[in-house]
C-alpha cells in the first residue's frame, strides 16, 4: 500500500464537507471491483467520468490531489483509475467508518443438492449466477412446487438477502440496499411488494442498478452490483413493466410421489432428520395434513424428534372435529 496516498485520501476526505469527494471515491472502488477481469486484461482501462457519475473538473482535482491517475485520454473520452486502491479503501474505512465491499466469494458446491427433478433449471439458475453481469429471475408456482426449495438454497449464497414481499413494505427497499448492499437478493412473495416507492427502487436496480435516496438534505445515489432472484404466486399480479425485466421461470406442483422424493432428500441431507423419522413425516403430511409443501415437513423435522412427537404435533395443528350433539348420529341430517 501507498502511505503517501493514503495520507491524501485521509485529507482529502476531511475537508470533504458536502460529501462528494467520498462518494466518487466509493464509486471508483466499486467500479475497479465490478472491472477487475478486463482491468486484469486491459490494465490502461479506466472509467470515464459518467460512469462513476462525477464532473470532469473534480476527477481532474482529484488526480491533481494524488489520488487518481488517467490512464487512457484521447479527444473524445478520458479514463480514470484510483492511484492505490488498498490505500483508499483504508482511509474510507477509517475516515468514514465505510468497510470494503466483501469479496463475491464461490458458489457452494453443494448449491441446489437437496433439489430433484429439477435438473434443467439448476442448469439455468447456475448459468445465471455464473453470468458476468446481473440477471434477475422471477419464480412463479404455487406455494407446493419447487420454487420454495431453489429460494432456500439461493438464500444460502454468500452476500445473499432473503425478504419478503409483505415484509419489504415495513422495512423499505432503498434502507434494505443501502444497510446490506446484498449481492444477491432474494425476494419472497413479490407480489405482496405494495409500496410504490419500493416497486420504482426495485425497476431501477433491476435496469441500472442505481438506486437513490434523500439524505443530509441531497440526493445520494448508489449503484450496485445485485442479482435478484423473486418469486409469486400468480403471475399477473406482477406489473408489465416490472414482469418485463425478469427472466420468467414456471413451476408447477408436485405429484404425492414427486413430493416424497425431495422432501426426503431436504430432510436427511439438509436437516439432518433420521430417514425412518422422515419417512414418517413425509407420509403425515400428505395424508393428514393434505399438503404438499416442503417447508410443512420441514418445519416438523425441526420439532419433532420421535414419531409420537410428530402424531402430537399433528393433532395440535388440525383443527377439533365439531362435537356430536346428543340423540344424533353421524349419518342423520341436521335441519
Amino acid at each position: 500500500m501507498d502511505e503517501k496516498v493514503y495520507e491524501r485520501a485521509v485529507k482529502a476526505l476531511l475537508r470533504d464537507r458536502d460529501g462528494q469527494v467520498r462518494e466518487v471515491l466509493e464509486r471508483l472502488v466499486r467500479w475497479e471491483e465490478e472491472n477487475r477481469e478486463r482491468i486484469e486484461q486491459y490494465p490502461h482501462v479506466g472509467a470515464e467520468w459518467y460512469e462513476v457519475e462525477a464532473s470532469p473538473q473534480l476527477l481532474n482535482r482529484l488526480v491533481r490531489e494524488g489520488l487518481l491517475k488517467i490512464t487512457y485520454k484521447s479527444n473524445r473520452a478520458t479514463e480514470y483509475r484510483l492511484k492505490d486502491r488498498e490505500a483508499v479503501v483504508r482511509a474510507l474505512r477509517e475516515v468514514c467508518g465505510a468497510a470494503e465491499e466483501q469479496e463475491p466469494q464461490g458458489i457452494p458446491d453443494d448449491l441446489f443438492k437437496p433439489i430433484v427433478l429439477h435438473d434443467d433449471k439448476k442448469e439455468l439458475f447456475m448459468r445465471v449466477l455464473r453470468a458476468e453481469r446481473p440477471v434477475h429471475v422471477l419464480m412463479v408456482g404455487s406455494p407446493a412446487t419447487a420454487k420454495t426449495l431453489f429460494m432456500l438454497e439461493l438464500s444460502r449464497l454468500p452476500g445473499a438477502e432473503y425478504v419478503l414481499g409483505s415484509y419489504l413494505s415495513k422495512a423499505g427497499l432503498v434502507e434494505l440496499m443501502f444497510e446490506r448492499s446484498p449481492r444477491y437478493l432474494i425476494l419472497d412473495e413479490l407480489d405482496k411488494v405494495e409500496s410504490h416507492d419500493d416497486i420504482a427502487a426495485l425497476l431501477s436496480l433491476m435496469e441500472t442498478g442505481i438506486i437513490s435516496i434523500a439524505k443530509h438534505k441531497r440526493r445520494v445515489q448508489r449503484q450496485f452490483k445485485t442479482w435478484v432472484f423473486a418469486g409469486c404466486n400468480d403471475l399477473e399480479a406482477i406489473s408489465p413493466e416490472l414482469r418485463s425485466r425478469f427472466l420468467v421461470v414456471r413451476f408447477r406442483e408436485y405429484t404425492p410421489e414427486e413430493f416424497a422424493v425431495v422432501a426426503e432428500r431436504v430432510l436427511v441431507e439438509r436437516e439432518g432428520t433420521d430417514p425412518d423419522l422422515a419417512h414418517y413425516i413425509i407420509k403425515k403430511v400428505l395424508y393428514e395434513l393434505r399438503s404438499r409443501d416442503v417447508r410443512d415437513a420441514i418445519k416438523l423435522a425441526r420439532i419433532c424428534r420421535t414419531k409420537e412427537d410428530v402424531d402430537r404435533t399433528i393433532r395440535l395443528m388440525l383443527p377439533p372435529s365439531p362435537p356430536q350433539r346428543p340423540g344424533f348420529g353421524g349419518q342423520h341430517k341436521v335441519f
